[in-house]
């Protein structure tokens, strides 16, 4: 079965959706992250929500940092440093927020794109997995029809056996009806050696004479009639093998056309099989190397995303005495 083409991430959702989302996490005091947010919509590209929620909270203003509890004894003593020490920590901290969120915009607007080029590729890994099967399908039918007029070849190749064997008990028959116009020949010279025996004898005897014309006159009649038979039957069976030759001859031809049809669809069906496989191949190939891509740009989101919410969860003014911004 070829494989149907995923549908394309959804495009509707819209800031104003995810700004409410984060909004309401946060009025429940859980932290607006990209999966809780996706579980909360229910639907969307995560690219597209890490994109909105992003401009949601870069639109947001800056938390003021809660001021740090001192013994007594030593807020005059460190306030100034405190202070120094606070104001470089959130600089630097809007800072790698900032670069957070443009890298994270970043990777959303590649990872869209990327699930619409992985679309496409599915779309087109399963036209090509349809091709390969229609070619297959027209081979499987070439193969059948290759087969019935392999058949066929053989049931006329056994007429024509068929035919050759009448045209050899024809040609036997034209031999026997050879030698009986030889025996008729043979049979009128025997008459007219006796019609001259007849008219010698005429000579001698006046009342035998009559007798042997009219035995001569007989015998003559039969021949030529029996004569012209001979001829008319020595010509119908020329005419006779004459179209059989000519039917012999156009099923020899009509047999090679169709043998040479069949070839030629057989390569052709043989050629277009092996072209949609690669193209399968090829088109399979590319989506898995762009799943291994987007797999990876994933990963490396969520490291971000990691890193940013430790960075807004590290208290600011408890930093280890020696560590330098």
């Amino acid at each position: 079965m070829s494989r149907q083409p995923s549908a394309p991430p959804t495009a509707g959702i819209s800031f104003e959706q995810v700004a409410a989302a984060a909004e309401n996490l946060e009025g429940r005091g859980a932290e607006p992250t990209l999966q809780r947010v996706c579980e909360h919509l229910g639907a969307g590209s995560p690219n597209r929500i890490q994109r909105h929620l992003s401009a949601w909270r870069a639109a947001r203003p800056a938390p003021t940092p809660p001021a740090p509890r001192l013994p007594e004894s030593l807020i005059g003593a460190l306030e100034e440093e405190i202070v120094r020490h606070a104001s470089a920590a959130l600089s630097r901290g809007e800072q790698l927020a900032e670069e957070a969120r443009s890298d994270a915009a970043s990777l959303a607007e590649l990872g869209e794109a990327m699930e619409q080029r992985l679309a496409e590729l599915e779309t087109r890994v399963a036209t090509a997995e349809s091709a390969a099967e229609e070619a297959l399908a027209r081979r499987d039918e070439l193969q059948a029809s290759l087969g019935e007029l392999r058949e066929s070849l053989e049931r006329e190749q056994r007429e024509a056996r068929t035919h050759r064997e009448a045209l050899l008990q024809t040609r036997q028959q034209v031999e026997m009806l050879r030698e009986q116009l030889e025996e008729a020949v043979q049979a009128r010279l025997a008459a007219e050696r006796q019609a001259r025996d007849a008219e010698a004898a005429r000579v001698k005897a006046e009342r035998s004479q009559a007798v042997a014309e009219a035995q001569r006159d007989s015998a003559l009649a039969q021949v030529r009639e029996k004569t012209e038979q001979h001829a008319e039957l020595h010509k119908e069976l020329q005419a006779e093998r004459a179209r059989q030759r000519q039917d012999i001859a156009e099923m020899r031809s009509e047999q090679k056309q169709r043998v040479d049809a069949m070839e030629r669809a057989r390569h052709e069906a043989q050629k277009q099989a092996q072209e949609a496989a690669q193209r399968a191949s090829k088109a399979e190939i590319r989506a898995e190397a762009l799943q291994a891509t987007q797999v990876a740009l994933k990963s490396r989101m969520d490291a971000m995303q990691v890193q940013q919410r430790q960075r807004s969860l590290r208290p600011t003014g408890g930093r280890p005495a020696g560590e330098r911004d």
